[in-house]
């Protein structure tokens, strides 16, 4: 399924970049050749008879023709040896770093005596042979060494070059292989999905085999270039070593002959030299032994780590399963916590509420005896105000038999409208707005209640959670209000407890 995206999304991009350049050069070149018949069928006639303008022009149109024919040629050479030039690159600079050739890592060392050293003069021909013949010596060693390397990865070498894969689909395994670096987490298992995705004819088998592989073909070659790199600098060492032990040689012969009585010192001076050459050489075989115990110990330290990373893989998915058990835990307490301090925050709030009642019962208690005072003072006055009421009307009645019209008898009189009625009632009927609220609003518009100094600090404390602390309490009983309450609003209880008092 990949694969098919990945060949939609190669379509799509060449159809946006190459087509659209093979298209216009079509469409230039059906234009032209367009143009050229139409030509030729106007101008037919007067080549036919040879007018000297039209073969004239006929002549300039094949010149041209010619030209953008050479032009074209020359734009195929110049893209053909463009073609060349970046096939040659790919295999060079960057890519061939990263893609290295197993030629280019070869490193070559002839064997046998030096010619160097057998012009080195020395005038103790024993001393020579003996140092000469450490040359053969060290080759030997060091041809068993490779032998038994080779021998001990001869399952990776029968495989051959690429593992018994293509070269194009090693070097796409071995470019993905080393884009992801060896720090990055899940790295295997990243590798594994893009190859998937690349070379989705491997199956996750021969990937992982091809992996195994690489790896063991890579310890190889390193093993066997550092074991190149050490004869190569053993036999420099051995030659350096020898063009000494000559040269001092040398001058101890020519000691000799100046001076008989030094003959005890020269052989003194030859012991010493014999032992160091004996000492290089066991310098040298300790050398190899330790070298090739700590390639030993660098393979046991790579299955190990690979032990390791296994054994990290599997103490990972049981810490994260430690976690979550852990998790939820917390949690479990957490909300054990919360039950609790919210029980105990509803004690608090159910003693609070009790005080709260009884002294709100005190308040009822004095306020219905307040409203009982203010009951039996409405009474009586209520009481005056209909005496007077009565008086009053008494007055009234006299002064309307003074005054009162004799008229006749008219029953309809009574259910007809006034002419004043009909006056008021035409003059609504022309000013009636209908836009005007039913009822008068009388109350506090939302602008006046957010101006509210106390309304915005409530707000500010709530936003930070202090609005049911007693900070929050004794901060909004000392912010003032926009206006000063009217005087018959004021709670004169406390007042008078406190002169009671």
């Amino acid at each position: 399924m990949e694969s098919k995206v990945i060949d939609i999304e190669f379509a799509k991009f060449k159809a946006s970049t190459t087509q659209p350049e093979s298209s216009l050069e079509a469409k230039v070149t059906r234009h032209l050749r367009e143009d050229l018949q139409y030509w030729l069928q106007e101008n037919m006639e007067d080549l036919r008879m040879g007018s000297p303008d039209t073969v004239q022009k006929h002549n300039e149109i094949q010149c041209t023709i010619d030209n953008v024919k050479g032009q074209q040629k020359m734009v195929l050479e110049k893209l053909h040896h463009q073609q060349i030039c970046l096939e040659q690159e790919l295999g060079m600079g960057f890519l061939a770093t990263i893609t290295p050739n197993e030629d280019s890592q070869k490193v070559h060392v002839e064997g046998g005596i030096p010619e160097e050293a057998y012009d080195l003069e020395c005038s103790d021909f024993d001393l020579k042979v003996s140092v000469l013949q450490e040359f053969i010596l060290m080759d030997e060693k060091f041809r068993e060494r490779l032998k038994y390397l080779e021998e001990e990865h001869s399952k990776i070498l029968k495989l051959g070059r690429n593992g018994g894969w293509s070269d194009d689909d090693h070097y796409v395994f071995t470019v993905i292989y080393e884009q992801y670096p060896h720090e990055m987490k899940n790295r295997r298992k990243m590798i594994i999905d893009r190859l998937q995705r690349h070379l989705p004819k491997k199956l996750r088998a021969d990937l992982v085999s091809h992996e195994e592989w690489c790896d063991s073909n890579k310890y190889f070659r390193e093993r066997k270039k550092a074991l190149m790199v050490a004869w190569q600098k053993g036999r420099s060492a051995l030659y350096h070593k020898a063009e000494s032990i000559f040269t001092e040689a040398e001058m101890a012969a020519q000691l000799d002959e100046v001076k008989a009585e030094y003959n005890r010192k020269q052989r003194q001076v030859r012991e010493v030299l014999h032992e160091k050459i004996r000492n290089f050489r066991e310098q040298q075989m300790e050398a190899l032994i330790i070298q090739h115990k700590m390639e030993s110990e660098k393979l046991q330290a790579v299955r190990e780590r690979l032990k390791m990373e296994a054994e990290l893989e599997t103490k990972k998915r049981a810490h994260e399963k430690e976690q979550v058990a852990k998790f939820h835990e917390e949690i479990e307490k957490k909300q054990q916590k919360q039950a609790e301090k919210d029980q105990k925050r509803y004690d608090e709030l159910q003693a609070q509420l009790a005080e709260q009642a009884i002294f709100d019962q005190e308040r009822i208690k004095y306020r219905a005896e307040q409203l009982d005072a203010k009951i039996e003072e409405r009474k009586y006055l209520e009481e005056e105000k209909k005496q007077a009421e009565i008086e009053k009307e008494e007055r009234l009645e006299a002064l309307r038999e003074q005054v009162r019209v004799v008229a006749e008898s008219d029953p309809h009189r009574i259910l007809q409208q006034t002419e004043a009625w009909q006056n008021r009632y035409a003059e609504n009927e022309d000013d009636i707005d209908i836009q005007k609220p039913l009822f008068n609003v009388i109350g506090f518009t939302s602008k006046q209640i957010t101006s509210d100094p106390r309304m915005k600090l409530e707000a500010r404390l709530r936003d930070a959670g202090l609005h049911n602390t007693d900070y929050a309490r004794q901060i909004m009983s000392k912010v003032p209000p926009p206006q000063p309450p009217r005087r018959d609003m004021e709670s004169t209880v406390f007042k008078k407890n406190l002169n009671n008092t």
